[in-house]
């Protein structure tokens, strides 16, 4: 009992050190055995991805005769999931301890910078940046750029909206016209290229693929508004037609329905792209349309399991679950984005 409660009060000194220790036998281990820990381990499955990405005309890389292939495994995927999760617990803290409301519109202020995650993707994929700055745009690099962007204006606000104390300074609308400083300029170099003023290689501009896709899913995302509506008076329905509930099943259609029509090419549209996750890939090669019926059915269960089937449980937890539901957003509508940009301009 004793050392449970030491632990208890002492656990963030507890994981501090844990995270050190990790870190010592990684790099004791990239020292002593590098073949191993570094060859094996580190390229292989992290670093070497990153290249073999940024690396024109190709899809592998090679260092010390091992080979590292463009996307991602099994085990980065499981290794880039616990590290979102270890993530998004520290930014609760950060949040509940600053006392800053995670709702709708703290997701709005955030959407800049979900933005501008898949947009900077496209333009790497685009060849718009050389070495050594294209690697800081490839993922999972250019998803931690994001978080320190973002972390850095939400102290700036926490700060001068209560050092300024003015109803027109708030932590929401510096975090947002923060994160338009990295958007705008990136969603110029997109809309130039779109016109035609193009720097890389296209294989064509494709703007009905972009209609396609957008017409599909808020036209499912209707349909769902629409029932919501018609049983307006189950309070149990009225859930899945809340702004942030809404949001997540769009950025996760987005995400499946672009997947489905540039891969599988259901129309005949000469759409040549391939899938780089494992799992989407596997439900792709099943059946087509699969994937983004089972991406519709998880958002579906997810929103059920925190806003009808754990609401009671959960009420005193909102800002950790929408913490949570910004996550499961960011996790459909970032690749979402970029892929439907990529087919869209051709890369």
């Amino acid at each position: 009992m004793e050392i449970t409660e030491r632990l208890n009060k002492n656990k963030n000194i507890v994981f501090i050190c844990l995270f050190i220790a990790c870190l010592v036998i990684i790099i004791c281990g990239c020292l002593l055995l590098p073949h191993f820990f570094y060859d094996q381990w580190i390229w292989k499955y992290y670093w070497g991805p990153v290249v073999a990405d940024a690396t024109p005309n190709a899809s592998t890389a090679w260092y010390n005769g091992v080979q590292a292939e463009e996307g991602y495994t099994f085990i980065s995927e499981i290794t880039y999931g616990i590290i979102l999760i270890i993530a998004l617990y520290a930014i609760y803290k950060l949040l509940k301890k600053l006392k800053i409301t995670v709702d709708w519109k703290f997701a709005l202020a955030l959407m800049p910078y979900i933005l501008f995650g898949p947009v900077g993707r496209t333009l790497e994929d685009s060849g718009y940046f050389s070495e050594p700055f294209v690697y800081w745009f490839i993922s999972p690099l250019i998803y931690l750029q994001i978080a320190v962007y973002a972390l850095l204006f939400l102290l700036l606000g926490y700060y001068l909206e209560r050092r300024i104390k003015h109803k027109l300074i708030s932590v929401n609308k510096v975090l947002f016209y923060g994160g338009l400083l990295f958007l705008i300029p990136s969603l110029y170099l997109i809309a130039i290229w779109i016109i035609g003023d193009q720097w890389g290689a296209s294989s064509g501009v494709r703007f009905d693929v972009f209609v396609i896709v957008v017409c599909l899913v808020c036209l499912v995302v209707g349909l769902v508004y629409l029932f919501v509506f018609r049983y307006r008076h189950n309070e149990k329905i009225q859930v899945y037609k809340t702004p942030l509930n809404l949001a997540m099943l769009f950025g996760h259609l987005v995400d499946g329905v672009t997947s489905y029509i540039s891969i599988k090419d259901p129309f005949s549209m000469g759409l040549h792209y391939s899938e780089k996750h494992p799992a989407s890939n596997t439900l792709l090669n099943i059946w087509g349309p699969l994937f983004p019926i089972v991406k519709f059915i998880l958002i579906i269960l997810v929103i059920y399991v925190f806003d009808v089937l754990y609401k009671k449980e959960l009420k005193d937890h909102l800002t950790l679950i929408n913490l949570l539901k910004i996550g499961v957003l960011i996790l459909g509508f970032s690749p979402g984005i970029r892929d439907l940009l990529r087919v869209t301009m051709g890369v």
